[in-house]
């Protein structure tokens, strides 16, 4: 198990209306080598296993990694914890 003594506290940004001014401001903002990443959810899905792609993908890291099993959200995770906290970034 990861652990991460003082982790960064998340900011989540709902928007329901999907403004496009909204999605323009939060993209800018993503900076990984200053700590923001900014995570664009797939549309249409709240699979856990596409929010981790998601988020790895805002990390630019490659997706998806071989040797697991592709509906199996748990190694995902475990990769996205771990770049967070090599990074480290605050989705």
């Amino acid at each position: 198990m990861l652990v991460c003594p003082h982790p960064p506290l998340p900011v989540v940004v709902l928007d329901p209306g999907d403004d496009a001014a909204h999605t323009r401001a939060a993209l800018a903002m993503h900076h990984p080598a200053a700590g923001r990443a900014t995570v664009h959810p797939t549309p249409g899905t709240d699979s856990t296993l596409a929010l981790a792609h998601n988020l790895l993908d805002a990390l630019g890291k490659t997706t998806p990694v071989p040797g697991y099993r592709a509906t199996d959200p748990a190694p995902v995770w475990t990769l996205a914890a771990a770049w967070i906290l090599a990074l480290p970034v605050t989705p």
